[in-house]
């Protein structure tokens, strides 16, 4: 199962792409450099991952979407693929988050909740 380390490490990697590819790539490197000190500052790290990819990935379209984008964007060079494994990562979560309970689990739930 994807965690928050494993985010972490993604987003690393991009910045560090970003960075190597040289000044036009300064501005991503520091958005990325954002994203991960407000990933760093949450008090839950696991359910702050888990609700980022569900808001960027309801479905499988969206997911497909965003890496459309960056494959035109940056087609010729390693920032695509960096990019790719660290969203290929939220995608694996939201689908987690996103899929239907089985009764076991839902039962489970209920007597969680002492229901």
């Amino acid at each position: 199962m994807v965690d928050h380390k494993d985010i972490e490490l993604a987003q690393i990697k991009v910045i560090k792409t970003a960075l190597r590819k040289g000044r036009k790539y300064d501005n991503l490197a520091k958005n990325y450099g954002g994203y991960l000190k407000k990933l760093r500052a949450e008090k839950n790290l696991n359910d702050y991952i888990k609700t980022i990819a569900v808001k960027m990935f309801p479905n499988k379209e969206a997911y497909t979407l965003r890496l459309e984008n960056y494959r035109k964007r940056y087609a010729d060079n390693n920032l695509y693929i960096s990019l790719e494994e660290l969203y290929k990562l939220y995608y694996q979560i939201a689908k987690e988050e996103n899929r239907e309970r089985s009764d076991d689990e839902i039962e489970q739930m209920l007597k969680a909740m002492a229901i």
